[in-house]
C-alpha cells in the first residue's frame, strides 16, 4: 500500500509542477515530498511546491491520505498561495479541507489596504506582514536563525488570522524523548496550552542546518489531531 501511496503522490507532485509552470517559466521551482503521520498512524504523503518568478512566490501544499486509509477515513488538505516576497504581502490564499466528514473551502484575496475578500465577503484584516503556511515556510528557509531567538508572525489560516510565536533551538544532539530526532533548527510554539491554541496558530517545524534551510519536519494541528510530516530523502 505504501508503494501505491508513493506513486499517487508522485503523480500529484508532477501535476503541481505543471500547474506552476503554467503561471510562469518555473525557473526557480522547488518540490518537497513528505511522509505523513496522523497520530501514530502512517496516513499518507504531502507535497510542497514553491515557484518564484519576478519576486512572486506561487506555492502549493497538498496532504493526501494513503489508499488504504482513504477507504476508512479521508485526509485531503491543500493550500495554494500567491505571495509578494520583497514586501511580505499575501495576494491570494485558496484552501480546501477534507478531514473525515469535515469539509471546508476558502478562497481569499488580499488588498494593500487591510481588506480581505473571503468567499466573496469583505473582511477587515491586518494584511501587512501577513503569511500563511506555504509563504512562512519559504521565508523561514531564508532566515538566519540564532539559538534562543523568539519569532512572531501574523498568520492566515483559511478564514481568519492568528499569532504564531516560535522558539528557535539549535539541535546538535537531539534529546531522546522528543518528536524531532534529527539535528537542525527546531521551531516550536511558545504557547501550547489549550487556551492559547484557541486563538493562535499551532505549527512546529524542523529546518536543516544548511542554508537555504530545507523544511525537514512539519507538524500542524487539524480539526481531529496533529499531523506530522517528515521529508523524504532530505
Amino acid at each position: 500500500m505504501s508503494c501505491l501511496a508513493s506513486k499517487s503522490m508522485k503523480i500529484v507532485a508532477n501535476i503541481l509542477v505543471i500547474l506552476l509552470a503554467m503561471w510562469g517559466s518555473g525557473a526557480s521551482a522547488q518540490t518537497y515530498t513528505y511522509k505523513v503521520k496522523f497520530g501514530m498512524v502512517h496516513a499518507g504523503a504531502a507535497t510542497l511546491v514553491q515557484n518564484v518568478e519576478d519576486g512572486v512566490l506561487n506555492s502549493l501544499f497538498v496532504m493526501e491520505s494513503s489508499p488504504w486509509l482513504s477507504k476508512l477515513w479521508t485526509l485531503s488538505d491543500s493550500v495554494m498561495t500567491e505571495y509578494v516576497i520583497d514586501v511580505g504581502r499575501l495576494v491570494s490564499h485558496t484552501k480546501a479541507i477534507h478531514e473525515g466528514s469535515y469539509n471546508r473551502n476558502y478562497k481569499v484575496t488580499f488588498s494593500d489596504s487591510n481588506m480581505a475578500t473571503v468567499n466573496g465577503k469583505d473582511k477587515e484584516v491586518e494584511t501587512q506582514n501577513l503569511r500563511d503556511i506555504p509563504s512562512l515556510l519559504y521565508d523561514l528557509s531564508l532566515t538566519q536563525f540564532h539559538d534562543g531567538d523568539t519569532l512572531q508572525y501574523l498568520m492566515w489560516d483559511g478564514r481568519g488570522a492568528g499569532v504564531l510565536n516560535l522558539l528557535v533551538e539549535h539541535i546538535d544532539e537531539p534529546p531522546f524523548f522528543r518528536p524531532f530526532s534529527e539535528t537542525g533548527w527546531r521551531l516550536t510554539p511558545l504557547n501550547s496550552t489549550s487556551k492559547s491554541r484557541a486563538n493562535q496558530i499551532q505549527l512546529s517545524m524542523l529546518f536543516s542546518i544548511s542554508f537555504p534551510h530545507k523544511p525537514t519536519r512539519i507538524e500542524i494541528d487539524t480539526k481531529y489531531g496533529g499531523v506530522q510530516m517528515r521529508l523524504e530523502d532530505p
